[in-house]
């Protein structure tokens, strides 16, 4: 298996804490610059000057820094259940105006949030839209309606002992068409039931991501801007706690889709949900990625939301909001694909417009 090797872990993490600072507190910072190395090893970047590891988990990562497993994931968990915690309030009649949690800190400790107020309906409305973004069911269907090509697939519980001896990786199970597979997966039980997983003792156990069909993806900046600007500020806030979830879930202490099941819990139980499917459907064609225009579109992972860009000295996050508020902004360079936010704006004003 290619895993990455300790001085090169190290060295990414030390090049990310000289060089990046993110709007969050130091500990946050550190769970997600955590989560970048493993992206770093997959995909040749950062200290890895293309190398690549494809086969490198964050249980390796987080054992190489030293850190205890059942911590990082506990510390992961505790963000997470903040959000869940904050839409039970809101489900039972509080009237929350800041994303903050009950003791008063911002949810992932963003700063940002101490200031901006808020609808806390509209966070709900925005986490539903973000949790059924990725939803591969939904998808189909918006590929159904609106004659689009979208893929997908879903995070599994994978063995790694029965990958290796099935002769996969976790960049064939990325990157391949596996629908046809999951039945021969789950019987070699290279998939495992997600509610009977105890990583504490299986340490060989991945929540591996595995694509079903290979298609057009959708854009997270996208899915934050065109949310606020088809409802408001508060929707786009809250698709990008949606994403916040998706991203802390690969390594927590549950092994299933948290964002998606927070968009069913917010479907059944929150009265005043007045969202349709067919609003769902429309938000996620809007915020899918356009044919051969993948390098030219963003696609903010949650550290390129929050890093504080050095010359324009503010987020991607907080760009977004001033943006949609009518607010000045620098223009400089965001997400992985370093595309010009005024460029990016002017793109998604027109896809809108042509909806």
């Amino acid at each position: 298996m290619k895993i990455a090797p300790k001085e090169l872990i190290w060295k990414d993490f030390r090049k990310m804490q000289k060089n990046e600072e993110l709007l969050t507190d130091p500990a946050v910072e550190d769970l997600l610059f955590m989560q970048t190395i493993e992206g770093h090893s997959h995909n040749g970047d950062g200290a890895f000057n293309g190398q690549k590891f494809v086969d490198t988990t964050i249980n390796d990562i987080v054992e190489v820094l030293g850190r205890d497993t059942f911590i990082v994931r506990s510390k992961r968990q505790m963000l997470i259940d903040e959000i869940y915690e904050f839409v039970e309030r809101v489900i039972d009649g509080e009237n929350l105006n800041h994303i903050v949690n009950r003791n008063g800190e911002p949810l992932m400790r963003c700063s940002l949030f101490f200031d901006w107020e808020v609808d806390g309906k509209d966070i709900l409305r925005g986490l539903y839209l973000g949790g059924r973004m990725d939803d591969f069911d939904t998808r189909k269907k918006v590929n159904e309606k609106y004659h689009a090509n979208l893929g997908g697939g879903k995070p599994y519980p994978v063995d790694l002992r029965v990958m290796e001896r099935m002769g996969l990786n976790g960049e064939m199970l990325a990157h391949g068409d596996h629908e046809d597979k999951l039945d021969e997966y789950r019987k070699e039980e290279l998939i495992l039931e997600p509610y009977n997983v105890d990583f504490l003792r299986h340490s060989d156990i991945r929540f591996q991501y595995i694509r079903h069909k290979k298609g057009l993806g959708v854009s997270d900046d996208a899915a934050v801007v065109v949310g606020a600007l088809l409802y408001n500020m508060s929707v786009g806030l809250g698709v990008y706690l949606a994403d916040a979830i998706d991203t802390l879930d690969k390594f927590s202490l549950k092994f299933y889709e948290q964002d998606d099941a927070l968009a069913t819990m917010i479907e059944r139980s929150f009265k005043d949900f007045n969202l349709t499917e067919d609003d769902a459907l429309k938000f996620i064609y809007l915020v899918s990625i356009p044919e051969d225009m993948e390098d030219k579109i963003p696609d903010s992972s949650q550290r390129y939301f929050l890093e504080i860009d050095k010359d324009a000295g503010i987020t991607t996050l907080e760009s977004h909001y001033n943006f949609v508020n009518g607010r000045p902004y620098p223009k400089f360079k965001i997400s992985y694909e370093r595309v010009l936010n005024e460029d990016f704006y002017q793109y998604i004003k027109k896809r809108i417009s042509e909806a």
